[in-house]
């Protein structure tokens, strides 16, 4: 499944394979202009509602504050996730690159649950759920942590990974039904 900030972004054309047209290849005629449609119309559907929930909360500072910062952490995080992906279809992109963003993302992604988690920690009403919201932000970061920057295709993201069908970074042709042949089996 592929991201919807990434759907405006233009997607690399696979190599020629028997009994497909160059149409097909591309991704279809309509369905990039729909992608787009889609991404924008839910950034301003965000958007818009930060707007309200900053109209709302202008006579209280502090819930403004909250609104204004989880809004500007979301649109950052978005930001660079999009970059990275954009990073990873490019094979020319510098690994030393790839890295400073990933560890962008991650920064941003704390701060995002930090401010999530200590807004929610501070409805709850009595300390065994505080340390439980704080408890279950941890392990999900630590996933985060793990699945950005220790996990087998860290590194070197797959094609088939992004949804584009090419070769799975060599190892072998990503096919429709995703079924090991015979050789791969043994």
């Amino acid at each position: 499944m592929e991201p919807v900030f990434a759907a405006a972004q233009e997607p690399p054309v696979p190599p020629h394979q028997p009994g497909q047209t160059a149409r097909a290849q591309q991704g279809g005629g309509w369905r990039r202009p729909a992608r787009c449609a889609l991404a924008v119309a839910l950034a301003l559907a965000v958007t818009g509602n930060f707007a309200f929930a900053a109209y709302r909360a202008r006579h209280r500072p502090r819930d403004l504050a909250f609104v204004l910062v989880a809004y500007s952490l979301l649109a950052l995080l978005v930001g660079c996730v999009a970059r990275l992906e954009h990073l990873r279809r490019d094979p020319a992109a510098r690994v030393a690159e790839r890295r400073w963003l990933r560890i962008a993302v991650w920064g941003v992604s704390v701060a995002l649950a930090n401010t999530f988690a200590a807004r929610v920690a501070d409805a709850m009403p009595r300390l065994a759920l505080k340390l439980a919201v704080w408890g279950v932000t941890a392990v999900v970061l630590g996933l985060g942590f793990y699945f950005l920057f220790f996990s087998k295709d860290a590194e070197g993201c797959c094609d088939a990974e992004v949804g584009r069908g090419q070769a799975d970074a060599g190892r072998r042709p990503a096919t429709a039904s995703h079924v090991l042949s015979p050789e791969e089996k043994v």
